[in-house]
C-alpha cells in the first residue's frame, strides 16, 4: 500500500495498492516509521480499472475520494463505508462509475438518504443496493 503526506504529522493519502488482493481495508488510521496519521482522502484513479479487488471498506476518517478512484472495477461487488465526512463535493467525479452494476453498499445509517442520493451522482448504477 503507498501513502503520501497531505498533512505533515497528522493526515494521510490512500495513493494505491500493489499486488491481487481481492479485498481491500482502507483502515482510519496507519502508522508509519512510528507516527500516527489519520487517513482521510483516497487519490484520483487510486483502483482504477482495477479487476482483482470484489471487496472494499472505507475506513472512519476518510472525507475525500478522488476523481475516478474506483472508476471501471467491474468485480467490485461490496463496499462497506464507515465514514460520516462524505459530501457531494468531496466525492469527485465518476468516483464509482463502470463498478458491478448490483453492487451491495453500506452505510452508516444516520447518511442513509444523503449517501444514497451522493452515490448515485458519483457513478453507482440504478440496480446497486444502499442499504444501513
Amino acid at each position: 500500500v503507498t501513502y503520501k503526506v497531505t498533512k505533515a504529522g497528522s493526515t494521510v493519502e490512500y495513493c494505491r495498492t500493489a499486488g491481487t488482493s481481492k479485498t481491500v481495508s482502507i483502515p482510519a488510521t496507519v502508522k508509519i516509521n512510528g507516527v500516527k496519521y489519520n487517513v482521510t482522502s483516497i487519490a484520483a484513479s487510486a483502483f482504477k480499472n482495477n479487476k482483482k479487488i470484489t471487496k472494499v471498506t472505507i475506513g472512519s476518517n476518510i472525507s475525500t475520494i478522488g476523481k475516478d478512484a474506483f472508476r471501471g472495477c467491474k468485480n467490485l461487488k461490496s463496499i462497506v463505508i464507515k465514514t460520516k465526512k462524505l459530501k457531494t463535493g468531496t466525492v469527485k467525479s465518476n468516483a464509482f462509475k463502470g463498478i458491478y452494476s448490483k453492487t451491495k453498499i453500506k452505510v452508516p445509517a444516520t447518511k442513509l438518504k444523503s449517501y444514497r442520493t451522493l452515490l448515485k451522482k458519483r457513478g453507482i448504477g440504478s440496480k446497486a443496493t444502499i442499504k444501513k
